[in-house]
């Protein structure tokens, strides 16, 4: 101060004060780079264990969709010709297997779910940064599960009152013997027409028939098997546009 030099000391101070700071700059910005670069990382890794759950878990819907159509086709069979009053003896054969049809059960749809709720229950969804996408996960849980109570209600009112009518219209194929391809299926289709035609039929199947189609996907447009179906194909086709980033 006495030999007048304190203006430089300030710019002196002010410099090193300069550099410090843009130091501490230059750090947090390669630690955000890091941070970023881990986060994209953990991203991408998450991405591939949902993509290869979500294609798996579309492989089971189609395979059970398959299983539904056929139930439903037969269903939707016997309905016609019933509304159409054209039940005949000479169609007793294609009624005896469309009834053997329309009596099998269905599974229930059961995806993979263990990624997508070990993301969601853990809080770490925030890393998929597709906010369409993560919105998409969130809701699947509850897809599944009204889709899942779908299938129970039709499948308990199945068995609860048409199967045992179907029991009494007609003894189905042996299971056992299908099952054993040494032996060949015996039974001959014989079909009570009496009880296919009463009220009492035709009101519990079409009920079942009202029921799978609110299961199915394809052409169904407000069904619980078409919001699932475009769901499974939303997640997939999100999540593949994403790992092409």
């Amino acid at each position: 101060m006495e030999t007048g030099k304190t203006g430089k000391y300030f710019k002196y101070a002010i410099g090193e004060i300069i550099l410090v700071v843009i130091g501490i700059l230059i750090a947090l910005s390669i630690n955000n780079w890091n941070e970023e670069k881990k986060e994209q990382q953990d991203e991408y890794l998450a991405l591939k264990s949902l993509y290869s759950e979500f294609v798996e878990s579309r492989e089971l819907f189609n395979q059970g969709q398959r299983h539904h159509e056929m139930i439903f086709d037969g269903m939707q069979y016997l309905l016609e010709i019933l509304d159409a009053k054209r039940v005949n003896e000479s169609m007793v054969d294609s009624i005896y297997w469309r009834l053997d049809r329309s009596a099998w059960s269905s599974g229930i749809f059961e995806p993979s779910r263990g990624i997508v709720n070990s993301l969601i229950n853990s809080g770490k969804q925030n890393i998929i940064r597709n906010d369409s996408l993560k919105s998409l996960l969130i809701q699947w849980n509850d897809q599944v599960i009204s889709f899942q109570n779908t299938e129970r209600l039709a499948q308990d009112y199945k068995f609860t009152y048409l199967f045992p009518l179907i029991s009494k219209l007609t003894q189905l194929p042996s299971k056992l013997k299908r099952s054993d391809p040494n032996q060949s299926d015996v039974s001959h289709g014989e079909v009570d027409l009496d009880l296919l035609q009463s009220k009492v039929f035709y009101n519990y199947l079409n009920q079942c028939w009202v029921y799978k189609l609110n299961i199915l996907a394809e052409g169904k447009l407000t069904s619980k098997g078409q919001k699932v179906k475009e769901a499974l194909d939303n997640i997939i086709s999100l999540i593949e546009k994403e790992l092409e980033k």
